[in-house]
């Protein structure tokens, strides 16, 4: 520095620390005045560039977080990690892969059903180091058996190899019977299990073998009519044929029948369920059948159809089918009944019964009438008579032919012309007579006696292929018959549950008192709410008396009537003593215009009541009773 400004220096210093220094802080006091200032609020940028702000081309859209790299970095790590253990393991020295491990099944690509066949199995090590502890297992289909004991289920045979050298072979041999339907594919599966050495870890080489079943062991089928009646019995024959060239063991037919049929019966007695046979073992080229009787029910045109399976029973439940070898069906119509047949009774064709009465002829009519767009020949009608009231000393027949011996009446073409041949839409009518009988004996009573009729009409038609030539069309109806009650009544004076007092015969202006006893008696049916009513004269009272005292008995001051509420009153009660009766007692005070009559002391009773068996309302009466007892 120069003396000059050194000088200077000196001379400020001097300056600012002298006691006659000026007021620094007087001299920059701030000073408002009028002054107007204009503060700016934002950067100033060209008038004509109004988008926002860009950043540096060089940076745009390039950035990238720390965590991002990070993310990165890991997984190209990993996948360099896997690729790189996968390298060692599948291509490394003195290292394992399941890729050169080669099994192959060498067999027939398509067998027969139920026929031996062989596999040959071999496994190749192409690794170049041993397998230790390896294990074959194979498994075959459900249902195949052993050739050499068909009873048994093969279901997954093992071997146990050992060890398997660097470049080693070894193969095996197996066998067996294979069920199936035909053109139902089958697999097979071989699968090694191994491990290597200084490892406890275990793996598994798998390999799958199909095999096509180009034909059933069993041919199966189902014959039977096409066309049926509803309510038809009819048989279905299911005829069962080896194929196999060994016996086949323990075979089951099962059958799933359509909505509206009833098995009726079989010729081979089936299971439990209706609807499984146990067949059993069948040889080389044998033949079983099957016929299954039933009936089917359903509306007209209707199609229901019948299957079957037949197969090898299952080890865990004989009563079901393991492995199927083929199933078939069965389609059936149900047609219109070639003919229609009607039974009235008394003029009633409606109801599932009638009603009739002992010892009162009932009038039946059978009418039929041809639906076939063809003639009927030979037509033929019968109807069966039966029931615990048929008396057959009591059948007026008509124009038919009644064989008492087996209690059917029938119409033939040579009782009735016409039935020889009945036209297409042509129809006619017979008709007959019985009268229903107590057929009652000494303590052997008939309960709720019965008529049937049970018609069927016959007829053949032919140039039909698929349905019956020989036809039938049924139709039954069943008469009731209805119990016959009774009501008695009668006048006590000495006898009875009550003492009675006053002048007799009754005497003018005085009372008399009286016991009135109700029997209600009844006989082959029981009744329900049986119910007798009746009304007593002005000059008679009601003394409030009755017995037995639990009986329902009511009565009426207004009307003067009398209620009494039976209940129900059971079966031939005049032999087993179990009547209805009722008795109650009343007061009489005849008037002077009564003298030389016998006043009338309870009018007529009416007994209603319901047949239990019959549901026909029924009555009885009781005349007036008087004092003339």
């Amino acid at each position: 520095m120069n003396s000059e400004d050194r000088d200077k220096i000196d001379n400020l210093s001097e300056s600012l620390y002298s006691r006659g220094a000026p007021d620094v802080r007087t001299r920059r006091k701030l000073r408002f005045g009028n002054m107007s200032t204009d503060i700016k609020t934002a950067w100033d940028r060209p008038a004509e560039d109004l988008s926002e702000p860009k950043l540096n081309e060089q940076y745009e859209d390039h950035s990238m977080s720390f965590i991002t790299k990070i993310f990165i970095g890991s997984i190209i790590f990993c996948v360099a990690a896997v690729g790189l253990g996968a390298y060692l393991f599948f291509n490394g020295n003195n290292l394992i892969s399941a890729d050169n491990i080669n099994i192959s099944i060498n067999g027939p690509v398509s067998i027969p059903g139920g026929t031996p066949v062989t596999f040959d199995i071999a496994v190749k090590n192409n690794n170049s180091v041993d397998l230790a502890m390896a294990d074959l297992a194979v498994s075959f289909p459900s249902g195949a058996t052993d050739p050499a004991n068909p009873t048994n289920e093969l279901g997954v045979k093992r071997e146990f190899i050992g060890d398997i050298p660097a470049g080693g072979e070894i193969r095996r041999t197996v066998q067996a019977i294979i069920f199936g339907e035909e053109n139902v594919e089958k697999s097979i599966e071989a699968d090694l299990t191994y491990q290597i050495k200084d490892s406890s870890s275990s793996y598994t080489k798998k390999r799958i073998y199909s095999v096509l079943i180009n034909s059933s062991p069993v041919n199966m089928s189902v014959s039977s009519f096409k066309e049926i009646t509803s309510g038809q019995e009819f048989d279905l024959k299911v005829t069962i044929k080896s194929n196999s060239t060994n016996t086949l063991k323990n075979v089951l037919v099962s059958a799933s029948y359509p909505f509206g049929y009833t098995f009726l019966n079989s010729d081979l007695k089936s299971l439990p369920d209706n609807a499984t046979w146990r067949i059993g073992d069948i040889p080389a080229g044998a033949e079983k059948t099957i016929i299954i009787h039933g009936k089917l029910q359903g509306e007209d045109t209707d199609s229901r159809v019948f299957r079957f399976n037949v197969g090898a029973q299952n080890i865990n439940n004989p009563n079901v089918i393991g492995t199927q070898f083929v199933s078939a069906e069965q389609d059936i119509v149900i047609q219109k009944p070639f003919m229609t047949v009607g039974l009235t009774v008394d003029n009633n064709d409606t109801g599932n019964f009638s009603v009739a009465h002992f010892n009162q002829p009932v009038r039946v009519e059978l009418s039929w009438f041809n639906n076939l767009p063809s003639a009927v020949s030979d037509a033929q009608i019968s109807v069966k008579l039966a029931g615990t009231a048929y008396d057959r000393s009591l059948v007026q027949t008509g124009d038919g032919y009644f064989k008492s011996s087996t209690d059917e009446i029938i119409w033939n073409q040579q009782t009735l012309k016409k039935l020889a041949a009945v036209g297409a839409g042509e129809g006619g009518s017979v008709n007959f007579t019985v009268t229903p009988r107590d057929m009652s004996l000494a303590g052997k009573p008939v309960v709720n006696p019965t008529l049937s009729f049970t018609a069927t009409v016959s007829g053949r038609r032919t140039q039909e292929t698929g349905v019956p030539e020989s036809l039938t069309a049924a139709a039954s109806r069943s008469v009731r018959i209805s119990t016959a009650p009774s009501l008695s009544g009668a006048i006590l004076r000495n006898v009875g549950p009550f003492n009675n007092t006053g002048p007799i015969p009754p005497k003018a202006d005085e009372k008399s008192t009286y016991t009135v006893v109700w029997t209600i008696d009844n006989t082959n049916n029981s009744l329900d709410n049986v119910a007798v009513t009746a009304t007593l004269p002005p000059y008679v009272s009601w003394l409030g008396n009755t017995s037995p005292d639990t009986e329902d008995v009511s009565y009426s001051t207004s009307t003067n009537s009398i209620a009494w509420n039976a209940g129900t009153v059971g079966t031939y009660t005049a032999s087993n003593g179990t009547k209805k009766q009722l008795y109650f007692q009343v007061s009489v005070l005849p008037s002077v215009n009564q003298i030389n009559n016998a006043p009338t002391i309870v009018n007529d009773a009416t007994l209603n009541a319901t047949d239990h068996f019959t549901g026909e309302k029924l009555t009885a009466t009781q005349s007036y009773l008087t004092t003339r007892f």
